[in-house]
């Protein structure tokens, strides 16, 4: 048994990747770039006003003024400011030449085509150009998730497609004679399938779109056809159930003789201690425990972080401070352990009653998930714990 830290390094210890493709801007949200993105105009890409208001020159503030025009946002008109002139011109507009300030128009008085300036103290309300971008800007990274404001950014530049890496191909097959797909009647000693509609849309989350292959039943032969019908079409095996010392649990040695090195079968985690990787550096085999909790754990810390990877981003948790509520406490410290607690307040956090790695419904308020490392026994009530968003 490993430490869960070592697991992770392990699993992101690979120079596989997906490869690029080109997409539409339009619907490139949740997916990674591939390259640095670089700026060839200037944004602004003129003097723009920042307000409605009037353009004129610094010295005739103290003067009235004769109005020459007016300018919209993306008029071509071409006017130059000259002593004793303005130009009334809206928010986003270019600037005329020669222009100083563009006083806003709660600031000025209008009587016969002439204005008074009311306010002496008037701000210069002029975007530059390039004062955002200029031109030779690197404006996004290489690796960034795109949000749909990075999208924005892109259109922002003139982009209407943009290199990003391929989504990863992800196959997902739970096993278990004892499973049953929801919506169908459950006999007893049955349980319904929550791993597979938990590993899919936590696949959906990332913007991948898995192949599930359903339920397989607990037949070594069945399991290893699963799997090497699944590494033909994907890059990523994910595999719930079956991973333990069970008579019944074939996972492990059907990934063993899948050609697949395995690299751990087993870390220091609670849930999630029963975990199988195996890779050849093209194929990658998850083997993971049927208790959804464990399968919500591991995919959050481990999976998703592998996924990020080969997708091209060096996934960072967002790792939050928060106080605890109450004290939480554990007889064994051996390995480390992953509770939910939801928000109790602005800066707090409780513990959420949890009843162990088949508690699944323990997260339905939870905010997030706290640690308690090798040896560490305890976390006091008051105390700083770092939450990790989930």
């Amino acid at each position: 048994m490993i430490s869960h830290s070592e697991a992770l390094d392990i699993v992101l210890n690979t120079d596989f990747c997906t490869g690029t493709e080109i997409i539409p801007v339009n619907s490139s949200v949740n997916r990674i770039l591939s390259a640095d993105i670089y700026s060839d105009i200037n944004m602004p890409p003129f003097d723009k006003s920042m307000v409605d208001g009037y353009a004129c020159l610094r010295e005739d503030i103290n003067n009235e003024l004769i109005i020459d025009g007016i300018l919209a946002a993306g008029d071509q008109d071409r006017y130059k400011i000259l002593p004793g002139h303005s130009v009334k011109i809206m928010t986003g507009a270019p600037v005329p030449e020669g222009t100083e300030i563009v006083v806003m128009v709660e600031e000025v008085e209008i009587f016969n085509n002439k204005l008074k300036i009311s306010n002496k103290k008037t701000s210069e309300n002029i975007s530059p150009k390039g004062e955002d971008i200029k031109i030779g800007d690197r404006v996004l990274k290489k690796g960034t998730v795109l949000k749909p404001f990075h999208c924005g950014i892109l259109a922002t530049l003139g982009y209407p497609e943009v290199e990003v890496f391929k989504k990863a191909k992800v196959g997902i097959v739970v096993t278990g004679d004892e499973i049953v797909e929801p919506g169908n009647p459950l006999s007893e000693g049955q349980i319904y399938n929550s791993n597979a509609a938990q590993l899919i849309n936590y696949c959906h989350s990332l913007g991948l779109t898995p192949d599930y292959y359903g339920i397989v039943e607990d037949n070594y032969e069945i399991v290893s056809q699963t799997i090497n019908k699944m590494l033909s079409l994907n890059d990523v095996l994910i595999i719930t159930g079956g991973v333990s010392m069970g008579d019944f649990d074939y996972v492990a040695p059907a990934i063993k003789n899948s050609g697949l090195e395995v690299k751990f079968e087993s870390i220091a985690a609670q849930p999630g201690r029963p975990l199988v990787y195996a890779t050849d550096n093209r194929k990658f085999c998850f083997g993971m425990p049927g208790n959804p909790v464990s399968g919500l754990v591991l995919f959050e810390t481990i999976v998703k972080p592998f996924l990020f990877k080969i997708m091209g981003n060096d996934f960072t948790p967002g790792l939050f401070p928060f106080r605890l509520s109450e004290k939480i406490s554990r007889k064994k410290a051996l390995r480390r352990s992953y509770y939910p607690v939801k928000l109790y307040g602005p800066d707090t956090v409780k513990p959420i009653d949890y009843h162990g790695s088949a508690h699944l419904n323990s997260y339905s308020e939870a905010f997030g998930i706290i640690t308690l490392e090798e040896g560490v026994f305890e976390k006091s009530a008051g105390e700083i714990v770092y939450v990790r968003q989930i």
